[in-house]
C-alpha cells in the first residue's frame, strides 16, 4: 500500500519542526562541546591518564550518578508530561515549579549530608581496586563535589519547566558556563590545589549554571515562591510516574558506573581512557540525538494529551530517520579515524601515544553501538511521553545484569574495549526490546519510507567506510589531513545520497 500524500506532508511537517527547534540545541552544543574538549585536553595536559585522574573521575562519577540516577535523569521524564497540563496558567505553573524546586532542595541536601557522614565507606565501594593513597585522594575530591547532587537536580527541574514551554536554549547554555568555570579553575588553581582544582571547578560551575537560568524563567513568568503544596494534583501525578521514570532513566548511568567500577581492577589509566573515549563518543550523540529526542519528547507529551495517535507515529518515524541520517556517518567516522581525533585532541604533555592507543580501543567499543545508544534512550522517552514508565524500567533492569556480566567477561581478554563493547551490546538489546513492546502497546510499526531512508543511510555509510579505508592507505602521516578528507568525504557521499531529501526539506521550510 502506497503512502498517502497526507502522511508524507505530516512527516515533512514533523521533521521540519524537530529540526527547527532541535537546531537551537545543536548550535549551542557546537559551542559547548568544543569547550568540553578543551577542558578535557587541559585536564589531559596537566594530569595525563594517571592515578590522580582516575581518582577524580571516580569521585565525580558517584555524585553525578546519584543525581542523574535518582533526580535529574528521572525529573524530565516525569515532569514534562505533567507540566504541559498547566502551561497556560502562569500562577499555577509558578506554584508547581516552586513546589518541585523546594522538594528537590530538601531531599538532595539531606542525602548529601548523609553521604558526607559515610564518605569513607562509599569510597571503598566505588573504588574497590584503588590503593589506600588513591582512596584518600578520591574521598577529598568526592567531598568537594557533593553539592553537585543538589545543584544539578535543581537545574533539571528548571530545565523540565522551560522545555515544557518549548524553550530549550537556557539549560543548554549553562553547559558553556560550567566548562569555562572548570577550565579557569584548572589553569589558575592547579599550582595551589593540584588535582583538587578540578573538583573546585566542578562545584563553582554548577552554582553558576543555576544563576544563569533566572532571567529565562522571568521571561516566561515563572516565579519562585517559598511554598510546598504536597496535595497539588501535579505532585500526586508526578508521584505515580516517578518510580518507573527513576528506574528507566537510571539504566544508562548505572551501566556506565558499573563499567568504571569493574575497570578499577585494570591497570592505572584504563578508567581515564574510558572517560576520554566516552567524551568523544558522546559528541555526535549530543549534537544530533539529544536535540532530536528532546524536542520529540515534548511534542509527543502534548500529542498524547490530545490522543493524536497518528501524530505520535509520524513524529517517531521522523525522529528515527533523523537519527539514522546523522549518526550512521558519525559511527563510521569514529570507528575509522577515531585514533586521529584522539591524537589531535589529547596527545600532548602528559598524554602519551600509549594513552592514545588505550583510549582508541575504548572509543571503538563505544562507537559501534552509537545509533542503538541513541535509539534506546529515544524509545525510553517515547514511553515516558505516553505516561508509561514501567515498561522501559523493566527492560532496563534486565540490561543492568546483562551489562555487568558482559563487562566482567569481556574485560579479561579485551580490557577497556570489552567494557565499552558491553555498553554497545546492551544498547542494542534495549532498543530491540523497547521497539517490540511499543509495537504491542500502540501498534506502532516503522513505515516503508522510513525503512528506505535508514537503508539508504546504511549504504552511504558502507561506501564512506570503504572510501576512508582507502584514504588511510594513502595518507599515513598527517592526522589533520586524514580527518579533514574524511569529513569532506562524509559531506560529499551523504550529500549525494540524500540530495532530494534535503532539497524537499528546504522547499518545505521556506
Amino acid at each position: 500500500m502506497e503512502q498517502k500524500i497526507s502522511d508524507i506532508e505530516s512527516s515533512h511537517t514533523s521533521t521540519t519542526d524537530i529540526i527547527k527547534k532541535g537546531s537551537v540545541i545543536t548550535i549551542i552544543t557546537m559551542i559547548s562541546r568544543p569547550l568540553g574538549y578543551i577542558r578535557e585536553a587541559i585536564q589531559a595536559y596537566l594530569f595525563g591518564a594517571t592515578l590522580l585522574v582516575d581518582a577524580f573521575i571516580v569521585a565525580f562519577n558517584f555524585p553525578e550518578l546519584i543525581q542523574t540516577l535518582f533526580f535529574s535523569g528521572a525529573t524530565s521524564a516525569f515532569l514534562v508530561p505533567v507540566c504541559v497540563r498547566y502551561m497556560k496558567d502562569h500562577e499555577e505553573y509558578s506554584s508547581i515549579y516552586s513546589t518541585f524546586i523546594n522538594l528537590a532542595i530538601i531531599i538532595t541536601v539531606s542525602i548529601s549530608f548523609l553521604f558526607l557522614a559515610f564518605s569513607h565507606g562509599i569510597i571503598n565501594v566505588i573504588a574497590p581496586g584503588f590503593s589506600s593513597e588513591a582512596k584518600h585522594i578520591t574521598r577529598i575530591l568526592f567531598v568537594i563535589m557533593l553539592p553537585v547532587i543538589s545543584l544539578h537536580t535543581i537545574l533539571s527541574v528548571i530545565k523540565a519547566f522551560l522545555n515544557a514551554k518549548e524553550h530549550f536554549a537556557a539549560p543548554e547554555l549553562s553547559g558553556i558556563i560550567w566548562n569555562i568555570a572548570f577550565i579557569l579553575s584548572a589553569l589558575f588553581l592547579r599550582e595551589r590545589f593540584g588535582i583538587y582544582s578540578l573538583a573546585i571547578g566542578v562545584t563553582i560551575g554548577s552554582f553558576l549554571q543555576i544563576g544563569m537560568q533566572i532571567p529565562y524563567l522571568r521571561q516566561f513568568n515563572v516565579r519562585y515562591r517559598m511554598t510546598l503544596n504536597m496535595q497539588h494534583p501535579a505532585l500526586i501525578e508526578a508521584k505515580n510516574l516517578f518510580t518507573g521514570a527513576l528506574i528507566a532513566t537510571s539504566i544508562v548511568p548505572i551501566n556506565s558506573f558499573v563499567g568504571r567500577v569493574i575497570a578499577s581492577y585494570l591497570p592505572h589509566g584504563e578508567v581515564a581512557a574510558l572517560s576520554y573515549a566516552f567524551r568523544i563518543f558522546i559528541l555526535p550523540f549530543s549534537l544530533f540525538a539529544v536535540p532530536i529526542y528532546t524536542v520529540m519528547f515534548t511534542k509527543l507529551s502534548k500529542l498524547f494529551h490530545n490522543k493524536d495517535w497518528q501524530g505520535i507515529n509520524t513524529h517517531i518515524d521522523s525522529s528515527m530517520v533523523l537519527i539514522a541520517i546523522t549518526l550512521i556517518p558519525c559511527t563510521v567516522l569514529l570507528c575509522s579515524v577515531g585514533d586521529a581525533a584522539i591524537k589531535l585532541l589529547y596527545e600532548r604533555g602528559a598524554f602519551t601515544m600509549n594513552d592514545t592507543l588505550m583510549t582508541n580501543r575504548a572509543l571503538f567499543g563505544y562507537s559501534v553501538g552509537l545509533i542503538f545508544y541513541a535509539l534506546s534512550i529515544s524509545f525510553v522517552r517515547i514511553f515516558n511521553s505516553l505516561h508509561d514508565m514501567k515498561t522501559p524500567a523493566l527492560v532496563g533492569i534486565t540490561s543492568i545484569a546483562i551489562n555487568a556480566i558482559l563487562a566482567s567477561i569481556l574485560m579479561i581478554p579485551l580490557k577497556n574495549f570489552g567494557i565499552a563493547l558491553a555498553t554497545s551490546i546492551v544498547s542494542f538489546y534495549n532498543f530491540v526490546m523497547l521497539y517490540v513492546l511499543l509495537k504491542k502497546k500502540i501498534g506502532y510499526s516503522i513505515k516503508k519510507s522510513t525503512i528506505r531512508e535508514i537503508s539508504r543511510s546504511l549504504l552511504a555509510g558502507i561506501i564512506l567506510l570503504l572510501s576512508i579505508t582507502l584514504t588511510r592507505k594513502i595518507i599515513t602521516e598527517s592526522a589533520y589531513l586524514l580527518l579533514g578528507i574524511s569529513i569532506v568525504l562524509t559531506a560529499i557521499i551523504y550529500g549525494i545520497f540524500f540530495k532530494h531529501y534535503y532539497l524537499s526539506f528546504l522547499k518545505k521550510s521556506q
